[in-house]
């Protein structure tokens, strides 16, 4: 038992006699020791003395002479555990020397020895804990908690950040209050900008007076840090840039300070941006800030021609004339695939707003097709690409031949909070507090805080802004089903401060632009799946204005025990905190590369097969390609490449080669209508049931089941004559008007053959050439069916029902099936006016 250190640990009748071994990388290391000792000291009138000497070893304990351990106590290096002043009678009155030193209380009940430093240890009721000890007591704390046990990470970085561990064990509780404990919920903070770019007064640009006196008046007289780098890139100079930078950062003044003075000049300036209502909302701002600069602006987009109450009209505006274009991606794009890129002019600067949306899997391949078109058709233009940040920003750049502007601050400080609720009333609950809180702030710029809360249902964007509203909290469900009058009354009201929120789904995200200070994320999931880190990235960057707030503050709600596709709520909170931006890829599918082949042919980008550039990405060749579209007769290859009248219509119509063929098979033979044909293409798929039948039908069934009209274990439970006598007068006669009307037919399948969407689809169109506009059509729904429908789906769903008899209308003119062509044309007539043909 010859050994170099003794510990000395107090427990309450005895004293711990271990064995600690050589002293050499003691600190820190778990040792398990050769034997186990204990002492029982009595008082005697010298003094305190051994009276009691044993050692345990494996299974076996032996008593020893009292003698025995000061010989050894005499030999070694004597460490006590803390102050005890009958073991330092003792120690001293052999003129045993000794020392103190930390020890973790778990390892020696559990038959182990860590000698601990300051850092590496911490203090729980009482006593000394190691690290090892602290991550098992909270591994076992969070299993008894019902928590993820990967959310163990986020409890340990706390610890780091020396938080106590009587803290952290205190968050796992029910009864824990995130908002009296705002540090402990702080994931970090973002910082903002700081003055690592030098100060540039607007005045020092070479851009024509009266635009600089212009911007001088809407307050711009420094340039910002990101526009700084923008202009030492060659800005000015007409140098081709990819800007990437945070939300409010200032990348669209750096698109005018390169558009307006060629505009001025002579040259079309043209913005284009991924959605309608930014490329609306661009517009008017455009228009206003620069007619008084004598610079007409015009709009480009796929604008609908719906004549409905509440909904948006977007003039018919002559780009050809304009000095500034304002457009979206596929409103730009049809003028160049029908071969009208002269229209355009002399064009000096294309913007292409938010090119991350290059991610977008249906869109993507489109966007990253026109770019390359624009490039072809006008090798003079100055290309600005303004994205927000994604992991391979310099690919990027680089595949448009583009120079990389990259700005990683934000204009404000950003606090990104992690809270991890218990269901969905805790989250209402805390979601009232914190909107509540926010709004009873005040910046320093005169601003009451507000807050957006992103939700994954629009039915929970109603049912939690009227939680917050008849609690006191003013707040507003926002969402693509909402007539665009309302949406406008809402960003109004917002805009005004009259709101202390506004509550939308993640799917609106891109849409949203309310200088809201706090954003709260009331789920993780978008629809049926979870947000992806660049989608999350985008929601959580709108906190936080520099115009209006002096910080954003970001709350992730994370439901305790909520799992979805093998995934639980906590664990993918902390992994979209961890991750950084993903990277942009544009995936093709082969009927991708068919429209971009032909889009280029239409456009005039491509006149022969040398002209070709494929992509690695690309999963068929350009031979095998142009091989397809000449089969179906789209293309001719005479010595180059020409699209045919059949080619022209399908590209213009931005359908793809199945579909293209789909419609000119049923114009051959005759067989069907063109309404019949677009229906089939496009049927109506917003349509759910009610709040009050689903609930009702659920309780005559005894089971959940979806919404969603279409969904098979819906139309089980509607066609089930048990349910329906379970219900009340007013239920049972409109489940009977939807079974007469939408269900009776003789199908084998029945109900689930389609018919009800083809059926209830037709019913809408009948309602809309009838005269009723989307209002109607929803209440009207709602009234006999006990169907929602929202009107702003339904308006949205005709203009998609028109673009497509249009594409029918193009493809039967290309093969002058002029029977078609007129029947197509007399029911656009008619849904657009909303009256009969």
């Amino acid at each position: 038992m010859r050994d170099i250190m003794i510990v000395l640990n107090r427990r309450k009748r005895s004293v711990d006699f271990i064995p600690a071994g050589n002293p050499k990388k003691i600190l820190n290391t778990r040792r398990k020791p050769a034997y186990w000792g204990r002492l029982k000291i009595r008082s005697t009138e010298a003094g305190p003395r051994i009276s009691r000497f044993t050692v345990e070893k494996g299974e076996r304990e032996t008593l020893r002479k009292p003698s025995e351990a000061l010989k050894i106590l005499k030999k070694q290096a004597v460490i006590l555990t803390g102050r005890d002043p009958e073991i330092e009678d003792l120690l001293s009155s052999y003129g045993i020397s000794y020392r103190y030193a930390r020890v973790c209380q778990h390892c020696l009940h559990e038959g182990y020895l860590t000698v601990v430093s300051s850092r590496s240890s911490t203090v729980h009721a009482g006593q000394i804990i190691c690290s090892r000890c602290v991550d098992e007591l909270i591994k076992r704390e969070l299993k008894f908690a019902g928590m993820d046990g990967s959310t163990f990470r986020n409890f340990r970085r706390l610890i780091r950040r020396g938080v106590s561990l009587d803290k952290i064990l205190e968050m796992m509780s029910p009864r824990f209050d995130p908002l009296e404990n705002h540090e402990l919920t702080r994931y970090d903070t973002v910082t903002s900008e700081s003055e690592r770019t030098p100060r540039v007064p607007l005045d020092k640009l070479a851009v024509p007076e009266k635009f600089k006196r212009m911007l001088k008046r809407e307050g711009n007289t420094v340039l910002r840090p990101v526009q700084v780098l923008a202009v030492d890139a060659g800005l000015l100079e007409g140098e081709d840039l990819m800007v990437v930078s945070a939300t409010a950062s200032g990348k669209t003044l750096i698109a005018e300070l390169a558009g307006i003075p060629r505009a001025l000049g002579g040259e079309k300036f043209i913005y284009l941006t991924p959605l309608v209502a930014l490329a609306n909302q661009k517009y008017r701002d455009f228009r206003r800030r620069y007619s008084p600069l004598k610079l007409k602006t015009a709009i480009k987009v796929g604008m609908s021609r719906i004549r409905a109450r509440d909904e948006l009209r977007i003039p018919e505006t002559d780009v050809s004339k304009a000095d500034i274009v304002v457009g979206t991606y596929e409103g730009m794009d049809y003028i160049l695939r029908a071969g009208r890129s002269g229209i355009l002019g002399d064009v000096g600067v294309v913007v292409i707003d938010e090119i991350h949306t290059l991610e977008d899997e249906e869109r993507g391949s489109r966007l990253k097709g026109m770019i390359k078109r624009i490039r072809r058709l006008f090798p003079d233009a100055q290309i600005i690409a303004l994205s927000a940040t994604v992991k391979n920003n310099l690919e990027v750049a680089s595949e448009f031949g583009l120079r990389l502007v990259e700005y990683d601050r934000r204009p404000v400080p950003l606090e990104r909070h992690l809270v991890f609720s218990r269901g969905e009333e805790d989250k209402k609950n805390l979601i009232l507090r914190l909107a509540e809180r926010e709004f009873s702030t005040e910046s320093e710029k005169g601003f009451r805080g507000q807050t957006i809360v992103f939700t994954n249902s629009r039915r929970k964007t109603r049912l939690i802004a009227d939680y917050l509203t008849r609690r006191g909290v003013r707040a507003a469900a926002y969402h693509a089903g909402l007539s665009y009058r309302e949406r406008q009354r809402i960003e109004r009201a917002f805009a005004s401060q009259e709101l202390a929120a506004i509550v939308t789904t993640a799917a609106l995200a891109a849409g949203v632009d309310f200088p809201a200070s706090q954003v709260v994320f009331e789920t993780l999931l978008m629809g049926n799946r979870w947000l992806m880190p660049n989608e999350f990235a985008q929601m959580l960057g709108r906190a936080g204005r520099p115009s209006y707030h002096d910080r954003g503050v970001v709350y992730v709600l994370a439901e305790v025990g909520m799992e979805f596709d093998g995934e639980s709520e906590e664990a993918m909170a902390l992994k979209l905190l961890e991750s950084g931006p993903d990277p942009v890829d544009v995936n093709y599918t082969e009927e991708d590369v068919l429209e971009n082949i032909l889009a280029d042919i239409t456009s005039g980008a491509i006149k022969s097969e040398s002209e070709i550039s494929p992509d690695p990405s690309w999963p068929l060749d350009p031979e095998g390609a142009l091989d397809i579209l000449e089969s179906h007769g789209m293309i001719v290859r005479d010595g180059g490449l020409r699209a045919t009248g059949y080619g022209v219509a399908v590209s213009k119509s931005f359908i793809g080669v199945t579909d293209a063929e789909y419609i000119r098979g049923h114009l051959k033979g005759a067989s069907r209508r063109p309404l019949d044909i677009a229906l089939e293409l496009e049927p109506f798929e917003g349509a759910y049931l009610s709040g009050r039948l689903h609930r009702a039908l659920s309780r005559a069934a005894g089971a959940r089941f979806s919404m969603n009209l279409m969904a098979d274990s819906t139309l089980d439970i509607l066609s089930d004559g048990d349910n329906l006598v379970k219900l009340d007068s007013k239920l049972q006669e409109a489940v009977l008007n939807l079974q007469m009307d939408f269900l009776s037919c003789e199908c084998r399948d029945r109900p689930f053959c389609g018919c009800i969407q083809r059926r209830l689809s037709e019913h809408i169109i009948a309602e809309r050439i009838s005269g009723r506009d989307p209002v109607e059509i929803s209440r009207g729904l709602l009234s006999r069916y006990q169907i929602q429908a929202y009107p702003g789906d339904i308006f949205s769903w005709l203009d998609t029902t028109v673009r497509a008899l249009e594409s029918i209308g193009r493809i039967a003119s290309a093969f002058k099936r002029r029977r078609y062509l007129k029947e197509c044309s007399g029911i656009v007539r008619a849904i657009e006016k909303g009256r009969g043909a």
